[in-house]
């Protein structure tokens, strides 16, 4: 039974998360469904972690255990996309060693947010941006993400209903980018995030934007772990997962696309 790696990306919009949920649709059900049409019995999918509610991803990586030896991995990915609803598509599929494992065997996750600070809304970017049509205070915030890096205690920026897990994380990338027109981009990486992480830093980001809240104050909750000195949670839509992290000895998705010839 070969594991097989996939490449996920998804529109969010019309899932409820990417973990199994009895009764509502999840990635993990729609690529369930899917690859047992093609193996002709139920295969387990297990996802390098959960996404809410809303929230899209680029690069969520998954394995499978298949059935048969004899697998081509092209067929198999695009078979799938042919099963599967148009908000959901593997991008690439790949026959790894046993020992891989989406979640355990990550190393970091690398996340965006976007942001459309304009005055009035947009027909285009309504799923993927989280509109704020009042000025923002750009330098502020860009200030205030880059007291993010490194290792810290992240309690402050949990959710109140989060597991157990380690509060702790480490921090490699937290970058606020201005594509002009409007467009901001947050993006930041880790070795690992705790509940709904990223979407309470954007939501204090904005605020120290918006004048509501003094620069410091990231700094302030990352030594306190005092969640009254954060925002509130910035809404799904704007979080996309972009790429899962993992060693060299996979060599993982080396080529998920075309090569343009010179």
């Amino acid at each position: 039974m070969p594991r097989i790696a996939l490449l996920i990306e998804y529109d969010g919009k019309k899932f409820h998360g990417s973990q199994l949920q009895v009764g509502v649709r999840t990635v993990q059900s729609e690529l369930e469904a899917a690859i047992a049409v093609l193996a002709k019995r139920d295969v387990r999918v297990t996802l390098s972690g959960r996404t809410d509610t809303g929230v899209h991803a680029w690069g969520q990586v998954a394995h499978v255990d298949w059935p048969d030896d004899d697998v081509d991995t092209w067929r198999l990915a695009n078979s799938l996309n042919g099963i599967m609803k148009k908000d959901i598509a593997v991008r690439t599929a790949q026959i790894v060693p046993d020992a891989f494992h989406a979640r355990f065997s990550a190393k970091s996750r690398q996340y965006v947010y976007r942001i459309l600070n304009r005055r009035h809304r947009s027909a285009l970017l309504k799923d993927t941006h989280y509109f704020v049509p009042q000025p923002l205070d750009l330098k502020a915030m860009q200030d205030a993400t880059a007291g993010l890096l490194g290792n810290h205690d992240f309690s402050s920026f949990r959710s109140t209903n989060a597991d157990n897990s380690s509060t702790v994380c480490t921090v490699f990338r937290s970058e606020l980018l201005s594509l002009g027109e409007g467009q901001l981009e947050f993006w930041i990486t880790a070795d690992h995030f705790v509940y709904n992480m990223v979407r309470i830093i954007v939501g204090t980001v904005v605020e120290i934007g918006l004048g509501k809240r003094h620069p410091n104050c990231v700094e302030q909750a990352l030594q306190t772990s005092n969640r009254d000195l954060c925002g509130p949670t910035a809404p799904p839509w704007g979080l996309t997962l972009i790429s899962v992290g993992y060693g060299d000895e996979y060599n993982l998705f080396a080529d998920d696309s075309f090569k343009t010839k010179a």
